[in-house]
């Protein structure tokens, strides 16, 4: 996976705009600004244009719509093929740089909302913490799985007033030597 494609995955917006277009298998413009009232019209559509212009997204459907053409956009990669590359070749240095990337991201997130003028650590859901285990690979899996579960009925809720978007990440660090 080069740089260039990865730098996508560390802009909060650039990563939003992906992961909504991934699991819906398609979207339009106006569906993306529905979704996400936060993010305005030009900066949304110069985020389009740049990843149409670095091969992530592609466009799958062009609508006339009173003189304006509305395009429908689709992921134009397997992001799974890449991870899935990696870990065939046991490829360490690749891993640590997707991991990068993946931190890099999620301190953007910390970032950004740190800086806001309202931040409210106690109610806006907020939080981090480790928590060291000891546990066998079938355990770990068994584990994985029981979160999983947990977490996929949230991944499919509409935004409203009362929901707001969170992003749970899951780090799992190798067992040490």
């Amino acid at each position: 996976m080069s740089k260039q494609i990865m730098d996508h995955f560390t802009n909060p917006v650039r990563l939003r705009i992906f992961f909504e277009i991934n699991m819906s298998e398609g979207m339009t413009a106006k569906k993306l600004l529905e979704k996400f009232p936060d993010i305005a019209q030009p900066t949304l559509y110069r985020h389009l244009k740049a990843m149409l212009d670095d091969g992530i997204l592609k466009v799958t459907g062009e609508k006339h719509i009173r003189g304006a053409v509305e395009k429908s956009y689709s992921v134009n990669m397997d992001m799974g093929l890449d991870i899935a590359r990696i870990v065939e070749e046991n490829d360490g240095k690749g891993y640590f740089q997707l991991f990068t990337q993946y931190i890099t991201g999620v301190m953007g997130e910390f970032k950004a909302y740190t800086e806001t003028k309202d931040i409210d650590i106690l109610n806006d859901g907020s939080a981090f913490t480790a928590a060291p285990i000891f546990a066998t690979q079938e355990e770990i899996i068994e584990a994985m799985t029981k979160i999983g579960e947990i977490i996929m009925p949230l991944v499919t809720n509409e935004q409203t007033p009362e929901r707001r978007l969170h992003n749970f990440h899951i780090i799992l660090t190798p067992p040490k030597k």
